[in-house]
């Protein structure tokens, strides 16, 4: 009997719970959403190429971004319906120098007061990359999580986690790489509560602040959003699996909450059987 109410269990959780990824823009041939149905458009002179989301190319200024992404992609507001507490938004690029406060991703209502915002790096020094934050439910002034600059022309992870309280910033698996935050006194994680990021229903990748801010110089080779704060562990293993992670190996870092009751309710039973 009590066998058969933990297997009744684990059917209800596993219906009721859902994939910890809920869109990835890869960029390969378009800006699909190889995982849910939240496809994007490309706008403007940005490309598909090279498999990334080309605007400009290293070191040429983009286009002006005004609040639409005029060079980038535009993603629907359905990627994010239903995103009200945790989160996180994993960016893939490679961008040289095109001036400060070029756009690597940015979610806002196309106001200068409610976005959260992808920075590769300021116009003022230290020259730190930011993932920023104002509104939505959230701060009401600008608040910065900081790293180290990224328009060096390298292949890096900018990742971002929010747990309904705390988002911190990762740059390839690190909250201060090179020792850059410590140098600076800048800190990797801003208190940010209640944001909610489905209030922010203007996407833009490459492009699409809501401040005048030019597109990156450069390429997103992936981008992806994620319904949970990812742990510090999953986030080393996807940046150890890279931008050309499959959905399967990226699904397995990132399992379904429902697959990890199954599997741990499903070894209390065999425990019980044994015993």
């Amino acid at each position: 009997m009590k066998k058969v109410l933990v297997l009744l269990m684990v059917a209800t959780l596993t219906l009721s719970v859902s994939a910890d990824i809920l869109h990835r823009y890869d960029f390969e041939t378009n800006a699909d959403d190889s995982v849910g149905t939240a496809n994007g458009a490309v706008y403007g002179s940005a490309s598909i190429t090279g498999g990334g989301l080309a605007s400009g190319g290293d070191y040429i200024l983009g286009q002006l971004s005004g609040g639409v992404p005029l060079n980038g992609a535009g993603l629907p507001a359905s990627a994010v319906d239903g995103i009200t507490g945790a989160f996180t938004i994993e960016c893939w690029l490679q961008t040289g120098f095109a001036g400060g406060y070029t756009t690597a991703f940015s979610f806002s209502d196309g106001t200068t007061s409610n976005y959260v915002l992808g920075t590769p790096a300021r116009g003022n020094a230290p020259y730190a990359s930011t993932v920023s934050a104002i509104g939505g439910g959230g701060p009401v002034g600008e608040l910065q999580a900081s790293g180290r600059w990224f328009d060096n022309g390298e292949l890096l992870q900018m990742l971002a986690t929010y747990d309904g309280t705390t988002l911190t910033y990762y740059q390839n698996a690190s909250t201060d790489i090179d020792g850059y935050n410590t140098a600076n006194a800048l800190s990797a994680s801003i208190e940010v509560p209640g944001l909610n990021l489905s209030s922010l229903t203007q996407i833009g990748v490459n492009g699409g602040a809501p401040w005048p801010d030019n597109s990156m110089g450069g390429s997103v080779f992936d981008f992806r959003i994620y319904n949970n704060a990812l742990s510090a562990n999953q986030v080393y293993l996807l940046n150890c699996a890279g931008p050309d992670a499959t959905n399967e190996c990226i699904a397995a870092i990132v399992p379904e909450p429902a697959t990890l009751i199954l599997l741990g309710l499903g070894s209390l039973v065999i425990r019980r059987k044994k015993a």
